[in-house]
């Protein structure tokens, strides 16, 4: 046998010509051959500068000519507003629903601050994690939709500076999606804004908060954050109002509610348990809860097992 010259018995058909092997059918054929999405390119005002981002070639900045520099906004309509928010709302956790409860032992600290923010008063809802302040929050902007002629505004000020949230609140109010204004032009526009403006995790205060207060005048405020946040300074006018843990007997109620179903006599000996070593917070109780829901559809569907063998 030559190595360089294949002889035709190496192929186990002496001297017939091979057969050709029929091509495979590639495994991979339909990769690949998608349509190619056209990149966006958007184009943004920010003060004198017009940023086009481009996420092919390479975005650029250059100064704003005057024919691109946007007019002056208007305002959001009411359903404008809501459709924002909704669009801004996070998503429903997936699995199964979770129930809808009921806001306990909280009635003073809410009309406390419908009072205070009815006058035009600027508050601050000051408890520890787990305490219940957001809760708190979305019933009070409710009682708040027609206080203020531009409504309520919602911003989060988690890993937000005063400079982020005044940002914020114009993009909350003015149609301008595209346009970040500067300095000048934003503290113009937020001094028209009259709202009632919930702002849950506050992370700063003293001179800052001062500065957020000041550019908007005509604004009134539900701040909440944990107590170790800076407290306003003395000037601020900022009123503080303490959430503590619940009492024994709400806290009871409200693992009722969690769970759907009245507590047997060591559920609610348990619960008593939970409610010495928490403090009375809310969010261990609402916890609880969805254990004893998921120990529920177990032994659920232990039963159904035991009875049909399904």
């Amino acid at each position: 046998m030559d190595p360089n010259h294949t002889g035709p018995e190496e192929y186990g058909h002496g001297g017939d010509t091979p057969r050709q092997r029929p091509p495979r059918e590639s495994l991979t054929s339909d990769f690949g051959q998608h349509t190619p999405v056209p990149a966006r390119t958007v184009q943004l005002v920010s003060g004198d500068f017009l940023l086009t981002v481009n996420p092919v070639d390479g975005s650029e900045i250059e100064p704003c000519p005057p024919a691109e520099r946007p007019a002056r906004p208007g305002k959001l309509t009411e359903p404008e507003r809501a459709e924002v928010e909704r669009a801004a709302a996070p998503p429903v956790p997936p699995g199964p629903e979770q129930p809808v409860l009921p806001l306990l032992a909280r009635q003073d600290e809410r009309e406390t601050l419908v009072r205070l923010l009815a006058r035009g008063r600027s508050v601050r809802l000051v408890g520890p994690g787990g305490s219940g302040r957001t809760r708190l929050l979305d019933v009070v902007a409710e009682d708040c939709a027609d206080l203020a002629p531009d409504g309520v505004v919602r911003l989060d000020g988690h890993r937000r500076t005063a400079d982020d949230l005044l940002n914020d609140l114009f993009h909350a109010v003015f149609d301008a999606p595209l346009h970040r204004p500067d300095r000048d032009e934003l503290l113009e526009s937020v001094r028209e804004i009259g709202a009632v403006v919930v702002l849950d995790d506050l992370e700063f205060g003293g001179a800052a908060l001062d500065e957020l207060l000041d550019a908007t005048p005509e604004c009134a405020f539900l701040f909440a954050a944990t107590p170790d946040v800076a407290a306003p300074s003395a000037d601020a006018g900022v009123e503080d109002v303490e959430l503590s843990g619940l009492d024994r007997a709400a806290g009871l109620d409200l693992l009722g509610h969690a769970v759907g179903r009245g507590l047997t006599d060591e559920e609610a000996t348990w619960a008593g348990d939970l409610w010495f070593e928490s403090e009375g917070l809310p969010l261990r109780f609402v916890q609880a809860g969805a254990l004893l829901r998921q120990r529920d559809r177990l032994r659920a569907g232990t039963s159904a097992v035991d009875e049909f063998g399904v």
